[in-house]
């Protein structure tokens, strides 16, 4: 007689799919809490992290020294905007003399800085992340501290951490960009101009790719976030890949959603909003113009070639 699956385990296997779901996708900084059972389910959740966290080491960590953004710190709110944790350097960077919990975030930041969060949290629910706004933030010798940040809506958790605020900054370039400017500087300027460009225009491209589910900010914002120019960047990038920054970036996220089309039977709404787009209509006729069919149609003909 087969045992019949609890309404406990539907929601610890779904939460393993949602799992598998966002590592296709790209996020591989999703994380599943173990049980604490330590029965098959929870194995399997264990070695989706352990896998999560080695794709992500392998792709992007060996590739730190070539991303310009670093994390300075986080700070965590409850539904209330109020302080309830952060992290353990926050302090130090903002030269705070003592502890800042329980207090609501307008004591920490300007009055503009609220504003542009509160503007960021309503312009887009699912845009909210790496998606970078500055903030102005308060020292305790009532200076303020700029950093560009992002803050996210914390989902699956209790209240008291209900939004996150990262703070970035950004590096001047890698010991190899140093190097190359050190060497070619004296021997040979455009060979120097055109390495330190193929970088940075490196660094643009996966920009770009890890930012699929959302809209990218505008060239000059672009041109801001890797401390370069709008005519520079479009030229570059377009000369290097031969095409521009927004239509590769478009080619990218359609070749995303056909890639959940033939392999998932998520619904094309999810998968819509996997993607960045924010109506079905947009991602239907772009990706018609794409792949020459309809997402209903292109799963229709894929699950028969698999059949």
């Amino acid at each position: 007689m087969k045992k019949e699956i609890s309404n406990e385990e539907k929601m610890r296997f779904n939460s393993l799919y949602q799992q598998i779901i966002e590592i296709a996708c790209g996020n591989f900084m999703f994380r599943q809490e173990p049980s604490g059972r330590r029965d098959p389910i929870d194995t399997i959740a264990v070695l989706l992290n352990m896998m999560s966290e080695e794709i992500y080491n392998f792709c992007f960590e060996a590739q730190k020294q070539e991303e310009q953004p670093e994390i300075q710190f986080y700070i965590f709110l409850d539904k209330n905007f109020h302080i309830t944790s952060y992290s353990s350097d926050t302090s130090e960077i903002l030269k705070w003399k003592q502890d800042k919990f329980d207090c609501p975030v307008s004591e920490i930041v300007s009055k503009n800085s609220i504003k542009t969060l509160l503007e960021e949290l309503d312009s887009d629910r699912e845009r909210v992340y790496q998606h970078f706004i500055p903030i102005d933030f308060k020292t305790e010798n009532n200076s303020f501290y700029r950093s560009p940040c992002t803050i996210q809506r914390m989902v699956g958790v209790d209240s008291t951490c209900a939004y996150a605020i990262t703070a970035f900054r950004f590096s001047n370039g890698n010991e190899s960009e140093k190097k190359i400017t050190h060497i070619d500087e004296s021997l040979n300027p455009e060979k120097k101009e055109s390495a330190a460009t193929k970088i940075l225009l490196k660094k643009v491209r996966l920009y770009v790719l890890r930012n699929l589910h959302t809209d990218l900010p505008s060239l000059r914002e672009l041109g801001l976030i890797h401390r370069t120019n709008k005519t520079k960047l479009k030229e570059g990038f377009k000369k290097i890949y031969g095409t521009t920054i927004h239509r590769f970036h478009m080619k990218k996220r359609l070749e995303k959603g056909a890639l959940l089309i033939r392999n998932t039977e998520l619904p094309i709404s999810i998968i819509t909003q996997k993607c960045g787009f924010k109506d079905h209509s947009h991602f239907s006729k772009n990706f018609r113009v794409q792949f020459g069919k309809s997402p209903s149609q292109y799963r229709r003909e894929n699950h028969r070639s698999i059949s």
